[in-house]
């Protein structure tokens, strides 16, 4: 149930749209879901500030607190009273000193009466909630979000950089900070990302532990999402009787399309999802009502859908500048939030500042866009068109004022954003709509008020067969298959979103990490397969695709083989993460004689090997001992080189004697992390009555540290 519960998280990240026509014939709109109140007030609190994590010697005078309804001064005592808003979206409380940084936050969903307390703490809390991947929870959910930053193994490492760089007068939004950067990455990476074998992941014991940073601890980490680039396309279709059943994700492009059938051709357009935050993935909603299409005269059906068009790009424009104004908190319902970013795209465009284009653009990279919208909503503002907006639909001259040194300082803060690298990234581009495929199309027939798939499709083993691999343990390779769509005709068309794989395993031949999942848009699927512990003949595992839509087989069956090994006792692998192209990180131990297995030295007469040296990523890379001797196996991580130089999140995945060790971190460029010592000890071949066997220990102790960088060998 873990497994299945986690998968549809991961679903529903990926999937990016929504099946929705303004079609009269074609929607079902009668039962429509009300929208939720957007009714907001003004509220008073009482800030105090936490003086441990300021200078001794601060001048309270140079300070200010800064709130959606304005700039406040400081009492001698270090409290102030701040009027702010209450309503759907958390606001924002800045700390700034004389230099106009900000040296302290806190985000919260504010209530009058409150008293909020700006530390370390809850500027940490703020730092990692305004990403924009993660700054469009809504107030019902954000307790939830705040739960899952402040339980994250590196949240204490991220304060203490925080409470560090305040406490030295100097703003924490510095990219320049490595420490800060990696403590920053590594509680996204922790937050965001998720196990991918999530039922065989223990704890790290808590023996040895007492100067163990939390960030090291490899916890098993749910997170919001499994998200690693699994794309099931844009819509969620299901038969209902003689229906097409449409249930919409909030995340989705907006498509031009049509419905070809009996010599007619049907304007189809889909709208995107209304909604442009993360809180879809708490309540796992589908994001609107269903809507129906009903089919007429019997026959084939064809749907094609593009979103390489002016209007979805004009549409994806306008969700960018959303995801900005609830960044800041910007206090104004849905509806007028969509009219000022309908504003601010035509007013960029009137500027020359071709964001069209560069949405088009298929190598985009979502922090330029978003830095160029942050820059033309400044613009905005000082143009004096933002306030002018705000007093035309009742707002205060001090809510646009406040708006604009707000968003400022956001932009700063993005600076430190944009050298974090991983998988929160991922759920970013997934919130910027640029994940969805450009082109959809499907074919279904509809005889005798049946629904069936018009589709074959043809599958081809692609990668990872053949493999030989350690019983209990992942291969090495991921199994991967390529699709080709067959059409009503026969020939070969575009390859379908509409087509998911199932891998299918006999008992006895283990498990994969994803059992059925939807081709890309370039018909490829892949999964990861872990062979049985107990079973050492050869094992099968079978791929057979089938129709998103009917569920029906639509190809006949490949099988994959894979020959276990039982040779390796001790098993270290390192993942990274995929958002980056060409990003090397290598993995390096050191065992108990004192030899070093990394890319230089790669194997060694006691028996341990490391497989590969993977230079562009994201891995696995592997280092395997075969006959582990007694004693201490340090592990570390080393940044060689990336295009973006960033900071780039990983997982270490060590396993012994039964027992599975994962730690989920991050490196910044040309640094290393050291993630933790192994302890083998003597297991007796044979144990007395009631005798314990030795407890495996997988430990942090900074002096066991040894590795060294001084004159790397060039690769």
């Amino acid at each position: 149930m873990k497994k299945y519960r986690l998968y549809i998280i991961a679903l529903c990240v990926a999937a990016m749209g929504c099946l929705v026509s303004c079609h009269e014939n074609i929607i079902d709109d009668s039962n429509k879901i009300p929208e939720p109140s957007t009714e907001l007030m003004e509220v008073s609190i009482t800030t105090k500030i936490n003086f441990d994590d300021l200078p001794q010697d601060v001048d309270l005078s140079t300070l200010r607190i800064l709130s959606m309804n304005g700039t406040d001064c400081l009492n001698l005592d270090g409290s102030a009273e701040i009027a702010t808003y209450e309503g759907y979206l958390p606001q924002v409380l800045m700390l700034t000193n004389a230099y106009d940084e900000v040296i302290l936050m806190s985000r919260a969903d504010f209530h009058s009466g409150e008293e909020v307390v700006l530390s370390a703490h809850s500027t940490a809390v703020a730092f990692v909630t305004m990403h924009p991947a993660l700054s469009g929870a809504k107030s019902e959910v954000y307790d939830q979000l705040v739960e899952l930053v402040t339980t994250s193994p590196a949240f204490e490492e991220l304060v203490a950089c925080i409470a560090d760089s305040s406490r030295n007068n100097i703003s924490f939004a510095d990219p320049s900070n490595t420490a800060l950067t990696n403590a920053l990455n590594k509680v996204f990476e922790q937050v965001v990302g998720a196990n991918e074998e999530e039922d065989h992941f223990e704890e790290l014991p808590d023996e040895g532990l007492e100067n163990m940073p939390q960030s090291t601890r490899a916890d098993e980490l749910k997170g919001i999402t499994t998200i690693a680039g699994i794309n099931v396309g844009p819509f969620y279709v299901t038969t209902e009787g003689s229906k097409l059943k449409v249930l919409t994700y909030s995340l989705t492009p907006f498509y031009s399309g049509t419905v070809h059938h009996h010599d007619v051709v049907d304007n189809f357009d889909i709208p995107s999802g209304d909604d442009r935050g993360i809180g879809f993935f708490f309540n796992k909603s589908w994001g609107s009502n269903p809507a129906y299409y009903q089919f007429g005269g019997e026959g084939e059906y064809k749907f094609k859908f593009d979103r390489d068009t002016y209007e979805s790009y004009f549409d994806q424009a306008q969700h960018i500048f959303c995801n900005i104004l609830e960044v800041i908190g910007i206090p104004i319902e849905k509806a007028l939030a969509m009219n000022l970013a309908d504003e601010l795209v035509r007013y960029t465009i009137e500027r020359n500042v071709d964001i069209i284009g560069m949405l088009g653009d298929p190598n985009l990279d979502g922090w330029e866009v978003t830095k160029t919208v942050s820059m033309a909503a400044l613009e905005y503002i000082k143009d004096g068109k933002f306030e002018a907006w705000l007093l035309k639909h009742g707002a205060k001259t001090a809510l646009a004022q406040a708006s604009q040194a707000i968003l400022k300082n956001v932009v700063a803060v993005y600076k430190v954003y944009e050298t974090c690298r991983g998988v929160v990234n991922l759920v970013m581009r997934a919130a910027m709509r640029v994940n969805a495929p450009m082109q959809v199309s499907f074919e279904l027939y509809y005889y005798e008020g049946e629904i069936t798939t018009a589709t074959r499709a043809s599958i081809e083993k692609y990668s990872g067969d053949e493999q030989d691999g350690i019983v209990g343990r992942r291969l090495n390779e991921p199994i991967r298959v390529k699709v080709t769509t067959i059409g009503s005709d026969g020939s070969e068309v575009e390859a379908s979103n509409f087509h998911r794989v199932v891998f299918e395993l006999e008992d006895g031949n283990g498990y994969v990490r994803d059992e059925e999942i939807a081709t890309d848009a370039e018909g490829y699927a892949q999964t990861f397969w872990i062979l049985d512990e107990e079973n050492t003949d050869t094992q099968y595992l079978k791929a057979t695709v089938i129709d998103i839509v009917t569920g029906e087989k639509i190809s006949e069956s490949v099988t994959f083989s894979a020959t276990p090994i039982t040779s390796a006792n001790v098993t270290f692998t390192l993942d990274w993460s995929p958002s980056d192209s060409n990003c090397d990180i290598d993995l390096h131990v050191y065992d108990p004689s004192g030899h070093h297995i990394w890319y230089a030295d790669m194997t060694c007469g006691c028996g341990a090997y490391l497989d590969r040296d993977d230079v562009h990523g994201p891995g696995p890379e592997h280092i395997y001992y075969t006959d582990a001797q007694p004693g201490k196996y340090l592990v570390y991580v080393h940044h060689y080189n990336s295009d973006t130089k960033g900071t780039v999140g990983f997982v270490v995945t060590t396993e012994y004697d039964g027992r599975t060790f994962v730690n989920r971190s991050s490196v910044a460029y040309d640094e290393y992390e050291y993630i933790g010592t192994l302890e083998v000890g003597n297991t007796p071949s044979t144990l007395s009555v009631g005798e314990a066997k030795p407890q495996t220990r997988f430990y942090y102790d900074e002096s066991d540290s040894q590795l060294k960088l001084e004159n790397l060998p060039r690769k």
